[in-house]
């Protein structure tokens, strides 16, 4: 059988313990925690459109229209090789978006040659083709099915563009995060589920 403890040994044990957990508590934040730097987050890259790394033609800007652009391709076509900008709209309905993206063209020079709508996998599409010479353009710009009206991202745009090459010799070009031109870098482009 243990000894007893006496109620006075007791009582000094029990307050020594109490003591050195406040000393302890009162000394942490003077050792062993890391010093705060407030930089919690990854910087946000360039915006693929902004940088002018590769820039749309006639140098158009998506100015009024919250995006994001989620693809930069070159890809093979029937009509030869295209490059494909894959984006998103933000905050307005499809056909805002459409005025905003054929007006970012238009101000440098585009003029409109034609328009339809079609329907992919149950999602209505509208395709306006714009010319400037010998190069054409075509916006495709659809919305997300049942969208929250609160939510965000409203919809999707695809700009099918003549090819262009790297503008600017700038280190932030050869980041795929930036320029968005994932295929460079071996990934394939993962098609939406609808």
């Amino acid at each position: 059988m243990l000894p007893l403890v006496s109620p006075r040994s007791r009582r000094v044990g029990i307050a020594a313990g109490a003591l050195v957990v406040l000393v302890v508590l009162l000394l942490s934040p003077s050792f062993g925690r890391a010093v705060p730097t407030n930089n919690y987050r990854p910087l946000i890259t360039t915006d693929a459109i902004e940088s002018g790394c590769y820039p749309l033609p006639g140098d158009a800007k998506l100015d009024g229209l919250a995006y994001q652009v989620r693809w930069d391709e070159d890809t093979e076509t029937p009509a030869g090789e295209r490059r494909h900008l894959y984006g998103q709209y933000d905050l307005v309905e499809r056909d805002e978006a459409q005025r905003l993206l054929v007006a970012a063209f238009t101000k440098v020079g585009f003029e409109e040659t034609g328009s339809r709508e079609l329907t992919t996998n149950g999602v209505p599409t509208v395709d306006v083709a714009l010319t400037k010479g010998q190069e054409q353009v075509t916006i495709s710009v659809s919305e997300l099915p049942d969208v929250d009206p609160d939510a965000l991202v409203r919809g999707d745009f695809v700009l099918d563009l003549p090819v262009v090459a790297r503008a600017k010799d700038d280190p932030v070009c050869g980041f795929p995060s930036s320029t968005k031109r994932w295929a460079e870098e071996g990934k394939k482009r993962r098609e939406p589920d609808r």
